[in-house]
């Protein structure tokens, strides 16, 4: 369970036009658990004495209009006009004094890595190289998903959510990546005869990985210790088979004899 700190303290008086009126200054800090990995701050009305608590290995983003807008790495901050300059902008905040103003805050869990086991959904058709016969073929291994940029992650997944879990954001990604591994994984196994693509595992998972990193650059996230595990051959029927060692056959007599 998350558990969130929202603090009004008493800390400060400032005078206008004569009268004496007190400020106070909201602590905004997230202490939740490590399995949620996006929340949501419950508050959205804050003013430029609020004073902002972010953790190591978290990012708060304040987000507002479908705009992500000022973000914070670890560290304590006072909101002020200076170092929320887009907030100040959008919302025409005054530089100096105190001005209210409303917007979103997550906060992003940016330690955790999640580690996703996939599996191609349905066969791919590969067509070996040597031989020229086509077969179907299925992978499985698994990934690890780690967030770079909170702010390219909020505005891609999250909308108007409250926030996400772990196993929320790794179900997203695992659609989103299977179905990219698949389309590459096709293109991987051409390269390699059916009986030897096992012997390069290390080269095809390097390689799947970048193709797929350069996809989902613009979620904010990077693809972490990627393997293909297994890659098999499906089975195939009699009639297949003989089709296919045959072709095998005649295309060694032609190596051979030529």
């Amino acid at each position: 369970m998350s558990h969130f700190s929202y603090t009004p303290e008493v800390s400060t008086y400032f005078k206008r036009k004569g009268e004496k009126q007190m400020a106070i200054q909201e602590v905004i800090k997230y202490e939740g658990d490590n399995q949620t990995l996006i929340y949501k701050y419950p508050k959205e009305d804050f003013n430029t004495l609020s004073q902002l608590i972010v953790h190591e290995a978290q990012e708060a983003v304040f987000f507002s209009d479908g705009q992500a807008l000022d973000s914070f790495r670890a560290g304590r901050y006072t909101l002020e006009t200076k170092n929320i300059p887009l907030i100040s902008t959008l919302r025409n905040l005054v530089t100096g004094g105190v001005s209210p103003f409303h917007t979103e805050v997550y906060f992003i869990n940016l330690a955790t890595m999640m580690d996703i086991a996939w599996g191609t959904p349905s066969q791919v058709t590969v067509r070996d190289p040597n031989y020229g016969y086509s077969y179907s073929a299925g992978a499985s291994g698994s990934f690890g998903v780690k967030i770079t940029d909170g702010r390219k992650l909020l505005i891609k997944l999250v909308g108007t959510e409250d926030g996400m879990s772990i196993t929320e954001v790794q179900k997203y990604f695992k659609d989103l990546i299977v179905t990219r591994v698949k389309n590459c994984i096709a293109v991987e196994l051409s390269k390699y005869s059916y009986n030897v693509f096992n012997q390069y595992l290390n080269d095809i998972s390097a390689n799947v990985a970048t193709q797929v990193e350069k996809d989902i650059s613009e979620y904010g996230i990077k693809i972490k210790n990627f393997q293909a595990g297994a890659l098999y051959q499906c089975n195939i029927g009699v009639r297949e088979n003989y089709d296919y060692t045959r072709a095998m056959f005649t295309n060694n007599l032609l190596l051979y004899y030529l």
